[in-house]
């Protein structure tokens, strides 16, 4: 962990915001980068002056749409694929499509904002609607406002602990399924209310 926190803040540092633009659209891509690691690390940079925190979110939100349309169209056109070179090789992968699927099937559309919000479910939520053949643009949309807040969030609070993002990282790491309910019960309330007025 400790050599991929240095590789990871050698892109950061070298490449700036398009260095979170990359990382961003690989972890949202399905690649292995964790957003738990990857997001409260780019607050820190913000944090020492070395970006701009809107600028940051900014370039990992749009990282994020396009890595995640990369899976919507893998689930459009390429099922067979998908499963010949990932869902058979990797359990792993396997189960979380499985999952994205059930929770896809359950919710709807709307499955795509929330879904960005929960462990597993948001890295592969995208594979789901594209198989079901969603409106791109809804997806996109849906995506993106589910991508901004859980950038925001976790920026902002590698922003706010400064030098103890590594905390930060580790507390997410170790208790994702806790944080995302709390961001969605957050979220949920909200989106009553408004419904409501």
């Amino acid at each position: 962990m400790a050599d991929f926190i240095l590789y990871l803040s050698g892109i950061i540092n070298s490449l700036g915001y398009l260095g979170i633009f990359g990382a961003a659209a690989l972890e949202y891509a399905c690649f292995p980068v964790s957003s738990e690691i990857l997001l409260p690390f780019i607050g820190y940079s913000v944090y020492l002056g070395r970006l701009s925190l809107p600028l940051a979110v900014l370039f990992s939100t749009i990282g994020g749409i396009i890595g995640c349309s990369f899976c919507y169209g893998a689930g459009r056109f390429g099922r067979g694929i998908m499963d010949r070179l990932f869902a058979k090789r990797f359990c792993s992968v396997k189960q979380g499509i499985e999952n994205a699927e059930k929770y896809f099937v359950n919710q709807g559309k709307h499955s795509v904002f929330f879904g960005r919000l929960m462990p597993i479910v948001r890295t592969y939520i995208s594979f789901p609607a594209g198989m079901a053949k969603m409106n791109f643009f809804t997806f996109l949309g849906y995506s993106a406002a589910g991508a901004l807040l859980w950038n925001t969030f976790l920026i902002s609070l590698g922003y706010y602990m400064g030098e103890h993002w590594k905390e930060i990282s580790s507390f997410f790491g170790n208790n994702k399924i806790t944080i995302s309910l709390i961001v969605l019960m957050i979220v949920g309330i909200v989106w009553i209310n408004k419904k409501k007025k």
